[in-house]
């Protein structure tokens, strides 16, 4: 058997022979990230996981202050994920994709998805959060009690809070969230991501 499949930490390289020569290419999920050609499958390998090192450097390098990835980084996660989800988390990201400002609140959140209030919204919007955090290995801020708010890999706080300058963002969610008007801003590598896909 000439075609091979091996794993290279969060890829998938599959190789073997293309025409008089290797070829290797590197897949997340069912996404081509990169692939090369060479004479021998080794040297096709090789070089596809130098590319893969320089992908994750460059993904690393190009983090803004919160940790959040570039567009690119985005656009391949939403490229593995959005076929996977339901239409109501595809509704909720098109309401905020679509939103003033790309300013929504969970009350909106939940209109958009059919649900019947913004705690499912909160709920929901924060597992979208959680598989695109996953995709990016983007680690997001932490409320008093230790637990994620996954929502941050999807969008921030707009103005970190004017009201109370002092405070973070993880308190300014909590103080916000039960009132269903706190407003998530939808990051920009997010917009740019999904304008580059076509979203709508």
């Amino acid at each position: 058997m000439n075609y091979r499949t091996d794993k290279y930490g969060r890829y998938e390289i599959k190789s073997g022979p293309l025409g008089t020569q290797w070829g290797a290419h590197a897949y997340r999920g069912k996404v081509l990230v990169a692939r090369k050609t060479a004479a021998s499958r080794e040297d096709a390998v090789a070089a596809l996981r130098k590319e893969l090192e320089q992908i994750d450097g460059l993904e690393i390098s190009g983090r803004d202050r919160e940790g959040a990835p570039s567009a690119k980084v985005y656009e391949k996660a939403f490229l593995l994920i959005l076929p996977q989800v339901s239409d109501s988390y595809r509704n909720m990201l098109k309401a905020h994709f679509q939103a003033l400002d790309f300013l929504i609140s969970a009350t909106k959140l939940a209109e958009a998805a059919g649900y019947d209030g913004y705690g499912a919204a909160n709920l929901h919007y924060g597992k979208l959060g959680k598989l695109i955090a996953a995709e990016t290995d983007f680690s997001p801020p932490r409320r008093a009690n230790g637990t994620e708010i996954w929502t941050c890999a999807i969008a921030r706080d707009p103005a970190l809070d004017d009201e109370f300058p002092e405070t973070s963002l993880p308190d300014a969610v909590v103080r916000n969230m039960d009132s269903g008007h706190f407003e998530w801003q939808m990051r920009p590598q997010v917009v740019e991501a999904l304008r580059a896909l076509g979203f709508s």
